[in-house]
């Protein structure tokens, strides 16, 4: 499947789950995905998005880590990397399905903490409050942690079937303005750059939360193949991305379509609701998904109990999609 050929109704996960991170957890992930039979399985990602690219740019770069899961810039400029950050749970996932044979028929999904978000979570100044005494807030320093993020889509590029830059810090950044020193034409600079990156790789990005209908059409004018977005606790957001817009922009809708918040499992009628209403409003090439990562379903404070709500989910998913094809398939 090479740029812009994402045709039909496909099943994807965003990547994260309550588990902690182990060999052993990643591992059992993988398996439970490819039982539920997600079409396109993102790799175990059990380490917080922001940490697990940040702390590869500490190991040789000029960050350095602050207080409560924050990083400072040491200097006015990011020194890059010598090596891709933030790939070695894509590379794992990759040579586990190589060690069983079965890399040529899994279709893997790599997730990339975007440079937007990545910026985020790095001061730059003290005395003001987020985002302002962010990187964020300097488009220089996004273009600098570009070029790393840069680094590791075209590494994964080499084993992914699909790529999602995600980005959910430009939900609370893209409103109605900008609060910075630049705008929408240098955040679809920075995402066609990074597509380029890719290859062939179908590339899109994911963005939770509320869309405002400035950000929905900044993301229309980049190159990206697919757009994913929460759907099922934000339904809100159907209301930003109209189906003529959509079709004009060549794009793919990623339609998050269970919570990835509440650990309440949907039932299959219920996300066949979502699935039915989301095909009629956008067509038959689409992609359907969790709203967002698992990572915080954590009911009772059990990450056990996250997780096997979490499968039961996708599995529910699986099933609604899969319900949806057979009726197209058994048309005349």
């Amino acid at each position: 499947m090479d740029s812009g050929s994402i045709k039909g109704i496909y099943t994807a996960t965003i990547g994260s789950f309550p588990l902690e991170d182990s060999i052993e957890s990643r591992a059992r992930c993988l398996r439970d995905l490819l039982n539920v039979g997600i079409d396109f399985p993102n790799y175990p990602q059990l380490v917080e998005m922001g940490e697990q690219f940040l702390e590869d740019l500490v190991k040789e770069c000029n960050i350095l880590r602050g207080e409560k899961g924050s990083y400072m810039l040491e200097g006015d400029r990011l020194e890059p990397p010598s090596s891709p950050p933030g790939v070695e749970p894509f590379n794992w996932a990759l040579n586990y399905l190589k060690e069983r044979g079965l890399h040529k028929e899994v279709r893997l999904r790599a997730s990339i903490t975007g440079p937007f978000t990545l910026a985020s979570y790095i001061e730059i100044r003290e005395g003001r409050i987020f985002p302002f005494n962010r990187a964020v807030s300097e488009i220089e320093l996004v273009r600098q942690l570009s070029e790393a993020v840069s680094m590791s889509c075209s590494s994964v590029a080499e084993g992914a079937s699909m790529i999602s830059i995600d980005e959910p810090v430009l939900s609370m950044i893209v409103g109605l303005r900008i609060p910075f020193n630049y705008g929408e034409e240098e955040i679809v600079d920075i995402y066609n750059s990074l597509k380029r990156s890719c290859g062939k790789v179908p590339v899109g990005t994911h963005i939770c939360g509320r869309i405002s209908p400035r950000l929905a059409e900044t993301l229309l004018q980049t190159d990206l193949d697919f757009l994913s977005h929460e759907f099922h606790d934000t339904p809100k957001n159907f209301e930003v991305y109209k189906p003529e817009d959509v079709r004009r922009s060549g794009k793919i809708i990623s339609v998050g379509c269970v919570s990835s918040k509440n650990p309440k499992v949907e039932t299959v009628k219920e996300i066949l609701g979502i699935v039915e209403a989301s095909i009629k409003r956008y067509g038959r090439n689409i992609i359907f998904t969790p709203d967002c990562g698992f990572k915080k379903l954590i009911p009772e404070g059990s990450r056990e109990l996250g997780y096997r709500a979490s499968i039961k989910k996708l599995k529910n998913l699986v099933h609604a999609v899969r319900k949806v094809r057979s009726r197209e398939t058994s048309q005349p």
